[in-house]
């Protein structure tokens, strides 16, 4: 695993994964502040969150995109049931957002993209084109994940009374997020793939 640190790769080793979360965690030669989480049982339904990251990288380049959302609620798109560990948010996401942050008003974070709905496909069955049905993980789940790790994530109350604009999250907090890529030759890639 590669990360993009400004213009530079560096190299990532793979401490822990999860094949079910889709979650992995990486150890990299990198200096950044770490992002701090906040607990999901303070998260309410409706909140606004901002993603950033990097959409379609082939396409649209490698550098950091910025959109933002609500969440939606706890429904999971398996079969209409309820899934305790994802939540549903309306901020525009593409292939490459996957494994970026969530983040509150305050800059928290309150999951990570994990997913969009395949709107091509409900549309071909519903003859309704769904928009902005994108998935992420709660940090609740990320926490968990993160147990007998030698991470030791800072962990804060959301505050609903700090309400940053999406500009001056990505101003405080895109130094913090970095791209990541799998490689099978030694050398870094051209162009990092699209997940």
């Amino acid at each position: 695993m590669l990360f993009r640190s400004g213009k530079r790769w560096a190299k990532a080793e793979l401490l822990k994964q999860d094949n079910q979360l889709d979650l992995a965690l990486l150890k990299a030669n990198i200096s950044a502040t770490p992002l701090s989480f906040t607990p999901w049982a303070e998260v309410p339904t409706g909140l606004e969150v901002i993603l950033i990251g990097f959409p379609q990288p082939r396409l649209q380049g490698l550098s950091k995109k910025i959109t933002q959302g609500l969440i939606n609620g706890n429904r999971s798109d398996r079969n209409e049931s309820f899934d305790l560990g994802f939540f549903q948010f309306s901020a525009e996401t593409q292939v490459g957002n996957s494994g970026g942050p969530v983040l509150a008003p305050d800059g928290l974070v309150v999951g990570m993209v994990q997913k969009k709905l395949n709107a091509l496909d409900v549309a071909e069955r519903t003859k309704d084109l769904p928009v902005n049905v994108s998935y992420g993980l709660k940090s609740s789940e990320i926490l968990n994940f993160l147990k007998d790790t030698p991470v030791t994530p800072s962990i804060k109350s959301l505050s609903l009374n700090t309400y940053l604009r999406p500009y001056q999250i990505f101003n405080l907090k895109q130094a913090s997020i970095f791209g990541v890529a799998g490689r099978k030759s030694a050398s870094p890639p051209d162009s990092p793939a699209d997940k």
